[in-house]
């Protein structure tokens, strides 16, 4: 095993996150070595540089990226490979994965950072050559509920495999769109693209994973804020039109594999009605509940904070998995199905992965099913949206569901009405 040498850019949410995983790696395999942190704000450098210092690490801390660079590139040698975790905002992903490619280290990233499908699937191709790791192909396959399904499908038939990927991140960005820039792409390349562990159930199955896109709806498409006449652009700026380059907000498609039908949901903008149809009627059967819902408040406003992360089985075995919690059930007995108790995290298990891909072991990153078959599955369903729209009808639809999910006078009345529904 070679030595790895590694560097962290982003501290914000997911990236403290990550800075304490690699903290953990650093201690307990001698041959990695956390070296070095690169973030803007100081105190959160700070306080990743103490954290390490308690756990008998000492790094180098950067507020440029150059900086760290320079730094890594020193570091560098024979017998020694250099990684970069990059949690830093998406916004900047493009130019770090092109400093590290020009360094030659392995960048690991949430995903590529492009939103077409040429340029995205030339990023994904960057894993083929051992160059590069996406988070989004792997941390779902690290969950529990994933990985105890897989093992009881294997070789059942299955009818249908239906996923659900909602929250209310669309109606931060409408209330303050800088403060979820890094936020970005739509529903469909933020949420639906994390659905590749699909591909892994029906290959267990024994099913064909030849998916062919049978029916789209795009809902929403996502308004810049409640009172102006814009949409947001994939990538996170604004536009006046609605085409490929406009986020969309909530959408469903559904494609067929042979006999089997896989149906994918997602949302920005709270839980579809679909989403709180099914967590009632799962809830009712398991006696769990499969979506959160609470109060936020973000910029003086208060508003509606809703998450769906779960997926449904149809065929010889009825399974439902909550993927937030990690938990799995038996829809013919309700029962719940106990699932591995595993010592470290998904996002541990991930970073554990590309680090020892680094160091020359025997792992496998990515197979042609990431690019060729998903990734074109998640570009199809943004083809097949229908963009000759009445632009003004759209907006106002849209704008219309954002200040249903925004409490006035600290009332969520549309809430409360939301709860009925879903019982």
């Amino acid at each position: 095993m070679d030595k790895v040498k590694i560097y962290q850019i982003g501290l914000n949410d997911f990236g403290r996150h990550g800075f304490d995983k690699l903290v953990e790696l650093s201690r307990e395999f001698e041959k990695i070595e956390l070296c070095g942190v690169c973030d803007k704000d100081f105190e959160r450098l700070e306080s990743a540089e103490k954290f390490a210092e308690i756990n008998d690490i000492g790094i180098e801390t950067f507020q440029r990226t150059e900086e760290m660079y320079s730094n890594a590139e020193q570091n560098s040698g024979a017998g020694t490979e250099l990684m970069v975790y990059d949690a830093g905002p998406t916004t900047d992903h493009s130019e770090n994965i092109y400093k590290s490619m020009q360094h030659n280290f392995f960048h690991l990233a949430e995903k590529p950072p492009s939103m077409n499908r040429g340029e995205h699937i030339r990023e994904k191709r960057l894993s083929e050559k051992g160059n590069a790791m996406w988070k989004v192909d792997f941390i779902e396959r690290e969950n529990p509920a994933v990985k105890k399904a897989m093992e009881l499908v294997e070789d059942k038939n299955i009818e249908k495999i239906e996923t659900f990927r909602e929250s209310s991140v669309g109606i931060e960005k409408a209330i303050d769109n800088a403060a979820r820039l890094g936020v970005k792409g739509g529903d469909i390349l933020d949420k639906m693209i994390n659905e590749i562990y699909t591909l892994d159930i029906l290959e267990k199955a024994g099913n064909s994973i030849d998916l062919e896109l049978k029916d789209v709806e795009c809902r929403y498409f996502h308004p810049k804020n409640t009172e102006g006449e814009r949409f947001t652009g994939v990538y996170s700026g604004h536009t006046d039109r609605i085409n490929s380059e406009t986020s969309t907000g909530m959408t469903q498609a559904l494609f067929e594999a042979d006999d089997t039908e896989l149906e994918l949901h997602s949302s920005w903008m709270g839980l579809s009605e679909e989403a709180m149809f099914a967590s009632q009627s799962l809830e009712e059967k398991t006696g769990h509940r499969f979506f959160k819902r609470d109060f936020s408040e973000m910029s003086d406003k208060a508003y509606v904070n809703e998450e769906a992360r779960f997926f449904i089985i149809r065929g010889e075995k009825d399974l439902a998995g909550d993927m937030m919690s990690g938990r799995l059930f038996n829809l013919d007995t309700g029962e719940e199905i106990e699932t591995e108790n595993y010592l470290h995290d998904q996002l541990y298990r991930v970073l554990e992965k590309a680090v020892f891909h680094v160091s020359g072991k025997d792992v496998e990153i990515i197979s042609e099913k990431e690019i060729d078959i998903f990734m074109n599955a998640i570009f199809d369903i943004k083809d097949a949206l229908g963009y000759d729209r009445d632009y003004y009808s759209e907006l106002e639809k849209a704008q219309e569901k954002i200040r249903s999910l925004i409490a006035e006078d600290r009332k969520v009345i549309e809430a409360e009405e939301s709860e009925k529904i879903a019982g």
